[in-house]
């Protein structure tokens, strides 16, 4: 007997697509698909979506019942954003799926992947805004698309020595573009840490587990934050 899927929840980057089963208030069956196509097909149409479409996908899915993620969607939070029609919709359900786990905490919520956001969700439930840079790949890709002879080594920068400096090109670059993360990112939590007596660090995205190690707070892993708060919002709609 097949079970029952409440929502399917689908997470477009811009890099990848994924997707998550709710079964029984469950989030289950993750899975990654090539195209949007190959998901739409596999499900039945009366299988409802619930998508943050942070990529420039095309979406079409006929009669199903959708729900797309803004920041007009109903979410138990407030943005305290000056401009929230420009707020991406990860950044919205991570929020959303930060604040579900972690109620009454002041949190910074980490997510290194295309680009690495830093967001702080108040012990109020108020989503106060954040910091957005650059990711270790765009990094790496943007130096070399921008100068004449430092070479792209965002595809192999995991096989270069890191050290504490440079001896080649290519370490100079793994050691801007690496640990230059690595100590914005600690930057940012010593200045939160300086501010609030309490504060709950939480680290997601597609590259976290790189940089685990260098974080300089007690963490918490969110691989799952954005389909949490996307199956939050479906609850609240």
């Amino acid at each position: 007997m097949n079970k029952k899927i409440e929502v399917l929840l689908i997470d477009i980057g811009n890099t990848c697509v994924k997707s998550a089963e709710v079964i029984n208030k469950r989030i289950e069956s993750e899975k990654k698909w090539n195209s949007l196509s190959d998901l739409k097909e596999t499900y039945q149409p009366d299988v409802p979506f619930c998508i943050c479409n942070t990529g420039k996908r095309k979406l079409d899915f006929g009669n199903r019942p959708v729900w797309i993620v803004s920041h007009k969607s109903r979410i138990p939070l407030s943005l305290d954003y000056k401009t929230p029609e420009t707020l991406g919709p990860d950044r919205i359900a991570a929020a959303v799926g930060c604040f579900e786990l972690f109620p009454g905490l002041n949190s910074l919520l980490i997510d290194i992947g295309t680009c690495v956001t830093i967001d702080f969700i108040s012990k109020k439930g108020i989503f106060e805004g954040g910091i957005i840079s650059p990711g270790l790949k765009m990094r790496m890709k943007s130096m070399a698309e921008s100068t004449a002879n430092l070479p792209d080594i965002s595809d192999e920068w995991g096989d270069i020595e890191r050290s504490k400096i440079g001896k080649t090109t290519k370490e100079c670059i793994l050691q801007g573009s690496y640990f230059g993360i690595i100590r914005e990112i600690n930057e940012v939590i010593a200045t939160f840490k300086r501010e609030f007596t309490s504060i709950n660090v939480i680290l997601s995205g597609g590259d976290a587990n790189h940089f685990e190690s260098h974080i300089k707070a007690h963490i918490f892993a969110g691989s799952k934050m954005v389909l949490k708060g996307l199956y939050r919002i479906w609850k609240n709609q």
